[in-house]
C-alpha cells in the first residue's frame, strides 16, 4: 500500500483495500506484484472494487465520509502533463477530483475491519502519498477514516493551497483539531505548519476560510491571560526637590509650549535622555536664558513629562486615560524609556474591541514594543469577533504595510513565541 501510494497508483491501492482482511482461505488474495503484473486497467474493468471504509477491529465503527473510487489523475501527474503541453484541463480535472475526494461519494459502503497494525500501514501509505503530492490518494485515505498525522495534514494543506483547491482547504481546516492539541508544541508545528496557515490566511478571498483560520489562531493562542506589561518606572526617589518643577528659581533654560513659558534646569534635563542633551546643545538653544520652542505637544502633557523627570519616576503621576496616548508619544519623542513603559502598562489595561486598531497603530508608531505585542495577542485571541465586528481590523491586517511593518508577520511571530513559552513553562513544572 505504501509503494502504491508513493507512486500514485490509486487503482492498485483501491484493489488492495477491497480485499477483506479476514476472508476465508479460498478467497482470492493477490500480492502487490501480482496486481501490478496483471495491470491496473484489467483490474478496474474485470474486478471493479466496491467502495470501502476503514474501521479499527474490536472497536466501535467510526462514522466517516464515504470514498469515491472514480479514477483521476494525481496532482503530481497533472503537473507533469502540463509540462508536456497538455494545457490547463489536466490541472482542472485534478482539482475537481481532489475536491470530490474531500467531499466524499454517495454509493454504498463495504466496511473493512482493520487492526492497529493495518491502520499504521494505511498511515504510512498516507505519509508517502502526501510526501509525493498525490493529493487524491491522501484524501481517499482520510475519507476512509485513517487518522491524520501533523506531517501529512501539513503537506496536504500546502498542496491544496498551491493549487487553489478552496473546498479541500476548508475541509482540511475543519480537521485541524484532529491534528493539533493544546499540548502540541512540536518544532514542526511552530516553525513549519503555522507559516503555511498564515500564508493561506494572507491570500484567502473566501470569507468562510478566513473565519476558520481566525478560529484556529484563537485556539492555538489559548484563553489564558495575555502577558501583563510590567511597569518598571517605580520611583527611585526625587532627582531634585519637586518644588523646582516650573520654578524660575535657579532656572537656566526655558521652554515655550503652546505660547506659555515653562522653567527648567539643565542639570536635570541633560542627563535625562539623549534627546534633551541634543536639544540643549543645539543652535536652537540660544539666548540668556536660552528658550527652546516645543511643537506638537500640549502644555499639560509637557508638564507631566517634567514631573516624571524631577520626581525620578511615575509614582503618583496622575494621568487621565484620554491623555495616556499623547503622553506615550511625548515619552517616545524625548526618549524616556521609563515613562514609555508606564504608558504601555496603562494602555494595555484599556485595550478593547473598539480601540484595538488605534492602540496597535500608536504602539507601532511610538515604538511601544511591549504594547504592540500585547495588541497582537489581543488580535489573535479575539480574531473571529474582530473580523466580524469592524472593517478597520481587516484594513489593518490585510491593508498596506504600516510604516514598513507587516502586521501578519508580527502576529505569526507572537503566536510562535506564545506556544514556545507555553512549552517551556510546561517543561519547568
Amino acid at each position: 500500500m505504501a509503494v502504491a501510494a508513493a507512486h500514485g497508483q490509486r487503482a492498485v491501492l483501491h484493489k488492495l483495500l477491497s480485499h477483506p482482511v479476514n476472508g476465508n482461505s479460498n478467497a482470492e488474495v493477490l500480492s502487490l506484484e501480482e496486481i501490478l503484473a496483471e495491470g491496473a486497467s484489467h483490474l478496474t474493468s474485470d474486478r471493479r472494487p466496491t467502495r470501502s471504509q476503514v474501521t479499527r477491529s474490536n472497536e466501535s465503527k467510526h462514522p466517516t465520509e464515504s470514498l469515491s473510487f472514480k479514477s483521476f489523475n494525481s496532482t503530481l501527474d497533472a503537473k507533469k502533463k502540463m509540462k508536456k503541453g497538455s494545457g490547463s484541463s489536466s490541472s482542472s480535472d485534478s482539482s475537481r477530483s481532489a475536491s470530490n475526494s474531500a467531499n466524499g461519494g454517495d454509493n454504498k459502503l463495504q466496511v473493512v475491519k482493520l487492526n492497529k497494525g493495518q491502520i499504521k500501514a494505511l498511515q504510512e501509505a498516507m505519509y508517502h502519498s502526501a510526501e509525493n503530492a498525490h493529493l487524491d490518494i491522501t484524501l481517499d485515505l482520510r475519507n476512509l477514516g485513517v487518522p491524520w498525522t501533523l506531517h501529512c495534514w501539513m503537506h496536504t494543506l500546502a498542496t491544496a493551497h498551491e493549487h487553489s483547491l478552496e473546498n479541500v482547504i476548508d475541509q482540511l481546516l475543519q480537521d485541524f483539531l484532529q491534528v493539533w492539541g493544546p499540548d502540541d508544541y512540536s518544532t514542526q508545528f511552530v516553525d513549519e505548519c503555522l507559516p503555511i496557515i498564515f500564508n493561506i490566511f494572507r491570500y484567502s478571498k473566501n470569507e468562510g476560510t478566513t473565519l476558520l483560520l481566525a478560529d484556529i489562531f484563537a485556539t492555538c493562542y489559548g484563553r489564558e491571560n495575555i502577558k501583563e506589561i510590567r511597569d518598571t518606572s517605580l520611583c527611585g526617589g526625587p532627582r531634585i526637590d519637586p518644588k523646582f518643577v516650573n520654578n524660575p528659581e535657579l532656572s537656566d533654560v526655558q521652554f515655550r509650549v503652546e505660547g506659555r513659558v515653562f522653567y527648567a534646569h539643565k542639570l536635570i534635563l541633560i542627563t535625562a535622555s539623549p534627546r534633551f542633551k541634543s536639544m540643549l546643545n543645539s543652535k536652537f538653544c540660544e539666548g540668556n536664558p536660552p528658550i527652546i520652542q516645543i511643537n506638537d505637544i500640549r502644555y499639560d502633557i509637557f508638564q507631566m513629562v517634567m514631573h516624571y523627570l524631577y520626581k525620578g519616576g511615575c509614582e503618583n503621576l496622575d494621568v487621565n486615560q484620554n491623555d495616556v496616548l499623547e503622553l506615550m508619544a511625548a515619552a517616545n519623542f524625548f526618549q524616556l524609556d521609563g515613562l514609555l513603559r508606564f504608558c504601555e502598562a496603562r494602555c494595555s489595561t484599556l485595550v478593547d474591541l473598539d480601540n484595538i486598531v488605534s492602540m496597535y497603530i500608536h504602539a507601532k508608531v511610538y515604538n511601544a514594543v511591549q504594547l504592540l505585542e500585547y495588541c497582537q495577542g489581543f488580535l489573535l485571541q479575539n480574531m473571529v469577533a474582530l473580523l466580524t465586528y469592524d472593517d478597520s481590523v481587516r484594513r489593518l491586517i490585510f491593508g498596506k504595510k504600516l510604516h514598513n511593518h507587516d502586521v501578519l508577520a508580527g502576529l505569526l511571530l507572537t503566536l510562535q513565541a506564545r506556544i514556545k513559552s507555553r512549552s517551556q513553562h510546561k517543561l519547568n513544572k
